[in-house]
């Protein structure tokens, strides 16, 4: 009897690490129903700093629940990943090359370092490029964007256009693209709408050698396309108070910051739908998009006349504690607008679920936090790493910035060289969209 006890305790403790384990989440088996300013003090450990401040002042409440699946990336690709082990660095610079080479890659598909020591100096630095090659494996995208300006009453005003990419490295085998011009990703934010804004176009390339981007602005009011410096992927986004590296939660060249590995601790990851989401996928490869909510948008505080916290507050979200890497980012370049970020990373998948960003000066300023669902097609493709919205919530103006996806026919992800291809990204094109 004493045996058989000891080994039902054991297998109670099986299945409760199991559940708590499973997926790389820690499921909530032990979290109340809400976590909100009575109770939040009994939390902290699981609240990174600025959540913290918004649950204990009374702006956020949180709903910790669970996923019905398992956040992932598919095994084509966590297999590529294995197959690179031992064959990239990162120079001096920040820069990542083939060791058999001395030069940055042409392509590598899969994560460029499969298994780090976090005592390795480099450490932070190989995590971000992990995140990005795990973001480049979708290969280009089009959504249909929306950005809605948050003031404490309410929704202020918005601007809604298509954002389209193309990742010429992180390509799967069959879908390399030649690279001459050495660019690592292209971006085309094309505004559709109010007619005031229309047709105010941007248009980016990062090179993944020493030149700095090339950044090209239209604007209808002057009808003149004019170029702008590198460090403009560091001004508001239209005034808002999102900035262009900050598109899923960093979009920038690694090598222009400096990375540093600082822990490790457990965050409440925010997803918009507690179940997959199947979707189709095209016979050239393409992925379709589910959205996971009604309307424009995700509902927001405002939208709700029983809601006591902040207006950009987001409602109906499932937050499911994840174990993440903190990673500390310094520009390294003086003129870039702001100082520190602190990076929360997705110790399975590589996705940064926040972002915390310091101003120059050293003050804290704003915080960002990433909104998801997950999608699979039949053939095991799926959207780990890619968002339905992104926050940004500046504490010292009291005021918010939210770009959502919005329901778009054209849109899709993994998009092949045959739908999307560098002729798209020329300036003629660019200029032609402008008019």
């Amino acid at each position: 009897m004493k045996r058989m006890r000891i080994l039902r305790n054991r297998g109670l403790l099986c299945l409760l690490f199991v559940l708590l384990l499973y997926g790389g989440a820690v499921f909530a088996v032990d979290l109340p129903k809400t976590i909100d300013k009575t109770n939040c003090s009994q939390y902290k450990d699981i609240l990174f700093p600025a959540m913290y401040r918004a649950v204990e002042k009374g702006d956020y409440v949180i709903t910790p629940g669970k996923i019905n699946f398992r956040y992932k990336h598919n095994e084509s690709f966590l297999a590529a990943s294995a197959k690179n082990e031992g064959k990239f660095d990162i120079s001096p610079n920040g820069d990542l090359l083939d060791k058999r080479t001395g030069k940055y890659p042409e392509n590598i598909y899969g994560y460029p370092f499969p298994n780090i020591d976090l005592k390795d100096p480099k450490a932070g630095a190989k995590i971000m490029y992990n995140f990005n090659f795990q973001r480049y494996r979708l290969m280009g995208s089009k959504d249909k964007i929306r950005v809605m300006w948050i003031d404490e009453k309410g929704e202020e005003r918005y601007v809604q256009g298509v954002d389209s990419r193309l990742y010429m490295n992180g390509r799967p085998q069959g879908h390399e693209i030649k690279n001459s011009d050495k660019v690592l990703t292209y971006e085309f934010e094309n505004v559709l709408e109010p007619m005031s804004v229309k047709g105010t176009n941007t248009l980016s390339c990062v090179y993944y050698d020493k030149r700095e981007d090339t950044n090209y602005a239209y604007v209808p009011a002057i009808r003149r396309i004019r170029q702008t410096t590198s460090t403009a992927r560091s001004d508001p986004y239209m005034g808002s108070d999102a900035w262009w590296d900050t598109n899923y939660m960093w979009a920038g060249k690694d090598s222009t910051m400096t990375w540093k590995y600082v822990g490790e601790k457990t965050v409440l990851a925010s997803f918009t739908s507690p179940n997959m989401l199947p979707v189709q996928e095209l016979p050239d490869g393409r992925m379709t998009m589910a959205f996971p909510y009604t309307g424009n948008h995700i509902k927001f505080g405002f939208e709700d006349p029983k809601w006591k916290g902040a207006s950009w507050a987001p409602l109906n979200i499932t937050y499911v504690p994840r174990k993440v890497w903190v990673v500390e980012q310094r520009p390294k370049d003086p003129y870039y607008n702001w100082g520190l970020h602190i990076n929360y990373v997705d110790q399975e998948t590589y996705t940064i679920w926040y972002k915390e960003v310091h101003e120059k000066s050293g003050d804290f300023r704003l915080w960002l936090s990433l909104i998801v669902h997950y999608s699979e097609s039949p053939s095991g493709k799926n959207n780990t790493g890619d968002r339905d919205a992104q926050l940004y919530i500046d504490e010292k103006s009291r005021h918010a910035t939210c770009t959502s996806r919005s329901p778009y026919p054209e849109g899709f992800i993994y998009m092949p060289a045959s739908q999307l291809d560098t002729s798209y990204f020329s300036v003629n094109n660019f200029l032609m969209l402008s008019k």
